[in-house]
Formats: C-alpha cells, sequence, structure tokens
C-alpha cells in the first residue's frame, strides 16, 4: 500500500524487496461488505486476535463489530514481516 505519492518519490507502508515483481491489487467491490462477510461465525473460542489498522479504515470498522475476533488494532505484522490487511487469531482446541 501506498503511504505517499509525489512527482518524485513513491512511499510504500510497508518494506518492499529487490527482485521481488509488485503489481496493484485487482478491486474487490464493497470492502467493508467483503471483509465482514470473510469472518468466520463460529471459530471457537479466541485466545487472541489482532486486526490490521487498514482493515479499520478500509473495513469501515468504526462503530461495528468483527464478532468474537476482537482484539488490538495495529499494523499488519506477524512473525516480523509487516502484511498489510490482515487479520490473525489464535484458537485452541482439544485435540482429537
Amino acid at each position: 500500500m501506498f503511504a505517499s505519492i509525489d512527482s518524485n518519490k513513491i512511499t510504500f507502508f510497508a518494506p518492499v524487496f529487490e527482485g521481488v515483481k509488485y503489481r496493484h491489487a485487482k478491486p474487490v467491490g464493497d470492502y467493508a461488505e467483503r471483509f465482514l462477510a470473510a469472518i468466520p461465525k463460529d471459530i471457537g473460542p479466541t485466545v487472541f486476535c489482532c486486526n490490521c489498522v487498514h482493515n479499520f479504515v478500509y473495513g469501515a470498522l468504526e462503530g461495528r463489530g468483527t464478532g468474537s475476533l476482537q482484539g488490538p488494532m495495529t499494523f499488519g505484522e506477524i512473525a516480523y514481516q509487516l502484511l498489510n490487511q490482515t487479520l490473525v487469531h489464535v484458537t485452541v482446541s482439544k485435540r482429537k
């Protein structure tokens, strides 16, 4: 995602890597509707959940809920790698 664009420089929210080809994602229509529809309805007890702040903004989540997936909004970093627009949750279940 672009943080800013001016005539001489593009600044990204996430790091870019040499040798990797990047492209614009295809439009998804109503992002807020698609995001909320993709959240699982019954995933069991959630121990921890962290949601990317971009989902909050582009998903129009102000004043709306995300079901049982509740937790801090932050940048979408997983294992020290910034992956924008992520939602991560941890659940614990009995072994079968």
